[in-house]
């Protein structure tokens, strides 16, 4: 049975609507902001334009009390969409000043950044507990793929009922073995390339850096964003020759647009799939280094063995499509 869609005070809503059709979207979308204009809640909403447009025209004059838009607030980098979300809720919370969101990813159907979103989605429900926070996340069957839709139930506590209600996820999972047995998956690697090193320790990053930076400014990223990838490399790197075993291994290269950065050293991490969501409280009783990472890397895949450990970094940036990394 389908409960209301308005939360009980201080409990956590992270829910899913999927939906087939316009006349589903309005039955499932409609109410969730309904409710938390009605509760004197500020409602924000994330969604694509045509999903603005049908929702609002079904709002009526309701439709202006709703923020459709939210300066620094969308996915174009998961990473660091993850932690801004996170700093909407707790700034919320911390104000006293109760939240909803509505949220649609367009993520255009790019495997790699749907397996990554379905993770952040998995890891939201608990790292943002602390906020007591309201958030329902748009899934359109006419879009995504039927694999991402299947695992929609795994990562939300709570499903959007056919009237609107809320109704407990049967296939719901723990986060942190959602995160344990989707850390990927890995890209297969070309047969040759761009950038192929091992390093033995610490002295031998500079030159790699330096080859990094070049490259991918030919490619066509600029120089923020060049910067980005080199700490996120750096970060991971250092982890792989402190805690892993030398050598590690550096691998690049682009695909359409987008540039692989591969990281392989001999240890073995089986907690790796689920390290680097949670801000660390200090650097020097927590690992800085992926979480570091997953907020500058658009998309972070990992992989670990008894025979090594693999962590895959993916930055799209402002690349421009279908330019590989220069020979």
């Amino acid at each position: 049975m389908s409960t209301d869609i308005a939360r009980p005070e201080g409990s956590v809503v992270h829910a899913a609507a999927v939906y087939n059709s316009d006349a589903e979207l309005r039955a499932r979308a409609t109410p969730f902001l309904q409710a938390g204009l009605d509760r004197g809640e500020a409602v924000l909403a994330i969604v694509p334009a045509s999903v603005e447009q049908v929702l609002r025209s079904d709002l009526g004059g309701d439709d202006d009390r709703v923020r459709w838009q939210e300066p620094g607030l969308s996915d174009q980098c998961l990473g660091e969409a993850f932690d801004t979300f996170r700093g909407f809720f707790a700034d919320r919370h911390a104000a006293g000043e109760p939240a909803r969101l509505l949220t649609q990813n367009d993520l255009d159907g790019d495997p790699d950044r749907l397996a990554a979103y379905l993770r952040l989605e998995a890891v939201s429900t608990e790292a943002f507990a602390p906020f007591a926070y309201t958030w329902a996340c748009l899934y359109d069957r006419r879009r995504h793929p039927p694999d991402m839709l299947a695992s929609v139930g795994q990562v939300h506590p709570q499903l959007i009922a056919d009237d609107g209600g809320l109704v407990p996820s049967t296939s719901h999972v723990d986060p942190i073995a959602y995160l344990e047995s989707h850390p990927g998956p890995v890209s297969p690697i070309p047969e040759r390339a761009e950038l192929d090193v091992e390093l033995t320790a610490p002295a031998d990053l500079p030159a790699t850096r330096h080859r990094l930076r070049t490259d991918a400014a030919e490619m066509g990223m600029d120089r923020h964003e060049v910067d980005s990838m080199l700490i996120a490399v750096t970060e991971v790197v250092t982890n792989a020759l402190q805690h892993g075993r030398a050598p590690c291994r550096i691998r690049a290269w682009g695909t359409n647009h987008v540039l692989h950065v591969r990281v392989d050293d001999h240890g073995h991490s089986p907690a790796l799939a689920a390290a680097g969501y949670w801000r660390p409280t200090s650097p020097s009783s927590d690992p800085m280094g992926l979480w570091v990472a997953r907020q500058l890397a658009d998309v972070v895949h990992t992989q670990t063995s008894p025979n090594g450990t693999t962590v895959e970094l993916q930055f799209r940036g402002s690349l421009p499509p279908a330019r590989a990394m220069p020979r």
